[in-house]
């Protein structure tokens, strides 16, 4: 038998704890199954699948229900092998589920012993409507997209899940789901208990979760499931918020940030010292200590890794791109004045401006790191998000959170403003759908207003 150990990464919780997973292995068949702990990834230890001690996260505990499980799914194994017995999965979850429960009580010895209990027999209940959701959520992970010839992305799959999710917490406080009660008494119920609730307040969250299940109602009602015919005119809301983009002047600002000032390097230097303050104050009095936090050289790198971070948000701006191609940018897929590649989402060819103005300037930035002689355009850097709100700090940028996504955004709506057909952005950004597009788009108020006065006719008098 063997065993392993998983993190479930793409079943967060919202305090950031990931699920731990068991796989168990014997004779051609495989097994799955939750272990009921969680773990913050960080802690855990990838190569011995297990909790690394840290104050508060109780990892002897957790590690001792997953050495269990370990343990009741090998003596049960050895079980089936003595008594010359073939388990399927369903008999091997249970043997291990059994023998589990007989090591938390301390029956060590039951829990190793030879035999091995035969299965009740019990009538199979019927599937409900989250038992289908779960099929349906399950072709949905081996889906193959005609457009892209990829499979979903991993983010689409975790927005299906979550709104598994709330249907569940939904049936659990207000009524079992059925298929035939899905009728828009349901759906106002839904409706009050979403906005009401605990999962948020956003229009467009909701309309996504009412997209889903009326797929979802749509796939079942193909399969001639009893399916309510009153949910095809649920309606699935969209909300235009406009995006956060930054401004001609905020993208100039951003590029100009100097990290070699001693503004920068005095703002990094307290940073470190408020990570570890026990560290500086033993810094002096313990030989051998490893270097401060504070130290120089360690400075030094933190501001090179602040730099790499803002440039790689430019990419993002100069380009238009999603952070996933940014990274696989290459000189190859630049010719000349135009940078030609496919998104790796939409797979559709896009086609990106390459020469310098004013405020755009991606070939200054990709020369800017050509003697590193990479595979592509820029370094991939690890743990973006971690960076981008120091460079924030330092280029003084306060309307909202500085992400990658601002680079998109930014790209979309200064080429709009800059008077550049939308039709030719698009080719650019490989958007679709206008609609798709406009969530892009973002408004910056005065520049509007500037727009509307440049292009006002005045009567002559």
């Amino acid at each position: 038998m063997e065993v392993t150990r998983q993190l479930r990464l793409d079943l967060l919780t919202k305090k950031g704890l990931a699920p731990i997973q068991l796989t168990f292995c014997w004779e051609g068949q495989r097994l799955r199954k939750g272990s009921g702990e969680k773990c913050d990834p960080k802690y855990w230890n990838a190569k011995r699948e297990e909790v690394k001690p840290a104050p508060g996260n109780f990892a002897a505990d957790t590690n001792l229900v997953l050495e269990r499980y370990t343990q009741a799914a090998q003596a049960a194994e050895h079980a089936a092998i003595l008594t010359r017995q073939k388990l399927d999965k369903v008999q091997m979850s249970a043997e291990i589920t059994r023998r589990y429960a007989l090591l938390a009580a301390g029956d060590e010895a039951q829990a190793t012993s030879e035999d091995v209990a035969p299965l009740p027999q019990v009538e199979a209940a019927p599937l409900g409507v989250l038992d289908y959701y779960d099929q349906w959520l399950g072709e949905q992970t081996r889906k193959t997209s005609n457009k892209s010839g990829q499979g979903l992305s991993k983010s689409y799959l975790a927005s299906l899940a979550n709104s598994r999710d709330v249907l569940a917490d939904f049936a659990e406080k207000d009524a079992p789901l059925a298929f035939s009660t899905l009728d828009h008494v349901w759906y106002a119920r839904f409706s009050e208990f979403f906005f009401e609730g605990e999962w948020g307040e956003s229009v467009n969250t909701f309309g996504k979760h009412v997209r889903h299940l009326k797929s979802f109602l749509a796939w079942a009602e193909d399969r001639e499931l009893p399916v309510n015919r009153k949910y095809r005119r649920f309606e699935a809301p969209d909300e235009y918020i406009g995006a956060d983009a930054l401004t001609e002047a905020e993208l100039l600002r951003l590029a100009a940030v100097d990290f070699r000032s001693e503004a920068a390097r005095a703002y990094v230097q307290q940073q470190f010292e408020r990570l570890d303050p026990a560290l500086q104050a033993q810094a002096a009095t313990k030989k051998g200590m490893r270097r401060s936090q504070a130290d120089p050289q360690r400075v030094a790198e933190r501001l090179r890794m602040l730099e790499l971070s803002r440039d790689k948000l430019l990419e993002c701006c100069y380009f238009g791109l999603r952070i996933s191609d940014a990274d696989k940018l290459s000189r190859r897929q630049i010719h000349g004045q135009l940078v030609r590649l496919k998104a790796s989402k939409t797979r559709k060819e896009c086609f990106i401006p390459y020469f310098d103005d004013d405020v755009f300037k991606p070939v200054a930035l990709v020369e800017k790191y050509a003697a590193q002689h990479l595979l592509s355009c820029l370094p991939v850097v690890y743990g973006l998000s971690d960076y981008l709100p120091h460079v924030q700090v330092l280029a003084d940028l306060t309307r909202f959170k500085l992400t990658s996504k601002v680079g998109r955004k930014t790209f979309v709506t200064l080429k709009i403003a800059q008077g550049v057909p939308r039709a030719q952005v698009m080719q650019a950004t490989g958007h679709r759908t206008e609609a798709s597009f406009n969530r892009y788009l973002g408004v910056v108020e005065h520049e509007l207003v500037e727009t509307f006065r440049r292009t006002a006719r005045s009567v002559a008098k």
